[in-house]
């Protein structure tokens, strides 16, 4: 009865597999083919754009196309327009291209002499012409227009008719979409691999040929579909073609390689896998924190699992039970074995390839398509280079410094300060609050807590600039610490991994000044690296989670209020000046639990979702309890009669998932995500002014020179000088050179340019 089935299932599947590996081969003819097809040829407007009155017109502009070119000295877009033109060009002759913010205001401009590029047949005359002009470094996520004309020397009033071109950007990139499309490029890869593979094990040829259709198979997929739009694709792929061949070469040689190291065709679906994996972590920690992977993630993802280990010592030990079960009750051992190579495999084909691309076509080259709304530096040669990029700066040790420095041996080297005047303070306490932010717009129907202090004390408030925003907490511990910007550092960098023995910055300072130094944090040592760093930043005492108990909680952390008790206990202790710095806990994310039950305060705007108003409700909860504590702290040392400094900020804004959409506003400025409160308390009769003291301040680590300064006994302001900020870019005129001794000083000599 099954006889006829059995009979016509072999022909059908072989009938499959050879439509299937026909189908691959056009494919990789084509993939092959587009740069030689010039695709970006296709693209542009339909229409083309007569610039001039319809009875004597100047010029017809055919077909315009725009691209972001991106390298270590910022941002540029690149036009390029194709024109026909009414009669030749004079000299004196321009076509100019402006850059309009969302207002309309021309913010830069490019000129450009173009009567020698035109060319002329017979009496019809042509012009192709790329423009490059700077962009603003948010150029990706701000809305921005262009406008081009050409200005004719005879014809004054041509200026007039230049047109306005596509408002940029389009759309940003959608992590479900990523998610669900990464995932249905490993199913069709599973399919198209399962569907041939009777085909494909007929001999090693077979097999060989195999791994480069479906390794174009992946390129293709994960460049045309996944992350690029297909019109985005084209047009990448004709804009550099040995960028692109060079991305096809890599992902094709990483799939047969991953292939043969596991010694089966269904390995290489592991390259796919990765691929796919490091792409989508890549995308949500720019979706959480603004910027890319690289540095130390890698890193931290294990350090976090010996954090986890430390603490639940039994997994391991189940875990390798449980692995030993299955691999004897499915005999696993052999695709675990070779699951694993293919995964070495991968790793080091991304060393491999990042380095042939930079000798063969220089570092720092990317290119990021109009539309593809990420970070200026998502795109290096495309998605499949960009993310070997990614994984060997995961996997290199060495130099951590992504700003060009000078250090050499010739470079000076920090001097040793003289011995500080005496204490000028009894008390100095430096606060910062975990995910602390008071500038909502919107989201949250109540205006932010204030305090409500004694006349007794001084106070100054100011918002400046964090280096992060949503996480990554350890950036504004060291600029504060430390006095340098983060900025200097690599993407993903955990400077707290590369400090020398003994780091100048606020504790080195404070004992050289008479105080008593002390750091509180009420959670894991290890985490981050503090339990090296901070005694090398020179605290001598150290307070972290198990300094306290489990009733001092307040939700999932130590509550704000205990950490606030523990400090004026310790000011009470003696009469020894003492230098505090206390990084709280309580405000810590994820929000979206019912953490403080009754406790809760109930202020989210009600046209939200419940979930949505959960989540803002216990942020908010968390931000009246760190104003309390402070503002109780504050009261205290009113009354203690000491002599006091307590400088209290949030070392980032909040990551709040969805319910953050809309929190700054309808038109929010470009800044708004890094923006933080920075606040100064003295005593209202100590002659310091805290206005002046720290009116330069703009960024955090400025305020962690500012402070360091005074623990020194030096009252005078600090400059007002350029910036640098990781995300924001630097501001025109910034100078790292009088950091350099610092930055010698700071790190290990491994670590250094």
């Amino acid at each position: 009865m099954n006889a006829p089935v059995c009979g016509h299932s072999p022909s059908l599947s072989q009938s499959l597999a050879g439509w299937l590996f026909g189908l691959l081969i056009a494919l990789l003819l084509l993939t092959l083919a587009l740069p030689l097809l010039n695709p970006a040829g296709w693209l542009g407007r339909a229409q083309p754009l007569i610039l001039g009155p319809a009875d004597q017109p100047i010029a017809t502009l055919s077909r315009h196309s725009l691209l972001y070119k991106s390298d270590s000295r910022g941002l540029y877009l690149v036009v390029r327009s194709q024109w026909q033109l009414l009669k030749p060009l004079q000299e004196g002759d321009k076509v100019r291209v402006e850059l309009l913010n969302d207002k309309g205001i021309r913010i830069d401009q490019l000129s450009q002499a173009v009567e020698k590029r035109q060319k002329c047949r017979q009496e019809r005359c042509t012009l192709d012409l790329n423009s490059a002009l700077r962009a603003p470094d948010d150029a990706l996520d701000s809305r921005y227009q262009l406008r081009i004309g050409l200005l004719l020397a005879d014809r004054p009033e041509s200026a007039e008719y230049s047109q306005i071109l596509q408002t940029l950007p389009e759309r940003g990139f959608n992590l479900s979409y990523l998610m669900i499309s990464l995932l249905l490029v490993l199913l069709m890869s599973a399919a198209v691999l399962r569907a041939m593979l009777p085909r494909l094990r007929r001999s090693y040829r077979s097999r060989i040929v195999g791994s480069l259709l479906l390794g174009n198979l992946t390129f293709v997929l994960l460049h045309g579909f996944v992350v690029f739009k297909l019109g985005e694709f084209l047009f990448w792929s004709g804009f550099r073609p040995e960028h692109y061949y060079l991305a096809w070469g890599s992902m094709v040689l990483g799939w047969s390689l991953c292939a043969l190291a596991g010694f089966n065709l269904y390995m290489g679906l592991v390259f796919t896998a990765l691929s796919g994996i490091g792409l989508l972590a890549n995308f949500m920690k720019i979706a959480i924190y603004g910027v890319p992977l690289g540095g130390d993630d890698l890193g931290n993802l294990l350090a976090l699992l010996h954090i986890l280990l430390d603490q639940h010592p039994v997994l391991p030990v189940l875990a390798v039970l449980g692995l030993l079960f299955l691999c004897w009750r499915f005999a696993l051992s052999r695709w675990i074995l070779r699951t694993a190579a293919a995964t070495v495999a991968f790793f080091a084909l991304c060393v491999f390839a990042t380095q042939t691309g930079n000798k063969l076509l220089g570092a720092n080259i990317r290119y990021v398509d109009r539309a593809v709304n990420y970070h200026r530096d998502i795109i290096r040669a495309g998605p499949g280079l960009y993310l070997f990029n990614l994984v060997d700066e995961m996997l290199q040790s060495g130099n951590v410094f992504r700003y060009p420095l000078q250090i050499n041996e010739r470079t000076p080297e920090l001097s040793q300060p003289a011995r500080g005047q005496p204490p000028r303070f009894d008390l100095v306490i430096v606060l910062q609050y975990e995910s602390l932010w008071l500038d909502w717009q919107g989201k949250i129907c109540a205006p932010a807590p204030t305090l409500s202090l004694p006349a007794g004390v001084a106070q100054w408030h100011k918002t400046i600039h964090s280096p992060t925003t949503g996480g990554m907490t350890v950036l504004a511990e060291f600029e504060m610490n430390t006095g340098l910007p983060a900025g200097l550092l690599k993407q993903g960098v955990v400077p707290y991994y590369y400090l020398s023995a003994q780091v100048p910055g606020l504790a080195q300072s404070a004992k050289q000044s008479g105080y008593q130094t002390l750091f509180a944090h009420p959670y894991v040592e290890k985490f981050w690296g503090r339990a090296k760093a901070i005694p090398a930043l020179g605290y001598e005492e150290r307070w972290f989670d198990t300094r306290f108990t489990t009733l001092e909680h307040k939700g999932l952390y130590i509550s704000d209020d205990a950490l606030i008790d523990h400090l004026i206990k310790r000011s009470e202790q003696d009469d020894k000046p003492l230098f505090a710095y206390a990084v709280t806990m309580q405000g810590h994310g994820p929000f979206d639990g019912d953490r403080y039950r009754a406790q809760q305060i109930d202020k989210a705007c009600p046209d939200q979702s419940p979930a949505e108003r959960q989540l803002l409700n216990t942020y908010y909860t968390g931000v009246v309890d760190a104003m309390a504590s402070l503002e109780r702290l504050l009261k205290t040392l009113d009354q203690s009669g000491k002599r006091y400094l307590v400088v209290a900020f949030g070392d980032h804004q909040p990551f709040l998932m969805s319910a953050g959409k809309g929190i700054h506003g309808a038109k929010p400025p470009r800044d708004a995500a890094y923006q933080i409160p920075m606040m100064a308390f003295t005593r209202a009769d100590d002659p310091l002014n805290l206005a002046t003291q720290f009116a330069p301040v703009r960024q955090l680590y400025q305020m962690g020179q500012a402070t360091r300064a005074l623990l020194a006994g030096d009252l005078a302001p600090i400059e007002d000088k350029p910036l640098l900020h990781p995300v924001l870019g630097e501001e025109k005129g910034f100078d790292p050179s009088p950091l350099v001794p610092q930055i010698r000083a700071s790190f290990r000599a491994d670590a250094l340019p």
